[in-house]
């Protein structure tokens, strides 16, 4: 009799995030972590980031509300920068972190 074993489960939104920082500087506090509908845009023109410098990571959420209780879960547990909205647009399924340094808005100075 053959056994045939499930795929190891897909970590959440939430422990990719956390997985990544650790792997790339680990103190929670120099990293911001926010949710956009478009993430490419948002890091690049507003944050200032550096694609080829700047450590960060775009995860696609299936809602927006997804999104925002991995946003709100991970700062409130970790800490880390981010900014919160009062509206909730519903194409912003897309929650980013990138680590704060003297060149990203905000920045470490």
């Amino acid at each position: 009799m053959s056994t045939v074993q499930a795929p190891p489960a897909r970590p959440s939104p939430a422990e990719r995030i956390t997985q990544f920082i650790e792997r790339n500087g680990g103190d929670h506090k120099c990293w911001f972590i926010g949710v956009t509908c478009n993430p490419r845009e948002q890091l690049i023109c507003e944050h200032c980031i550096n694609s080829t410098r700047d450590p960060f990571l775009i995860i696609g959420c299936d809602t927006a509300d997804e999104a925002r209780r991995v946003e709100y879960s991970l700062r409130k547990k970790l800490g880390g920068w981010g900014k919160r909205f009062d509206g909730l647009d519903p194409a912003a399924i897309f929650v980013y972190t990138f680590r704060l340094s003297s060149a990203t808005v905000p920045n470490l100075t």
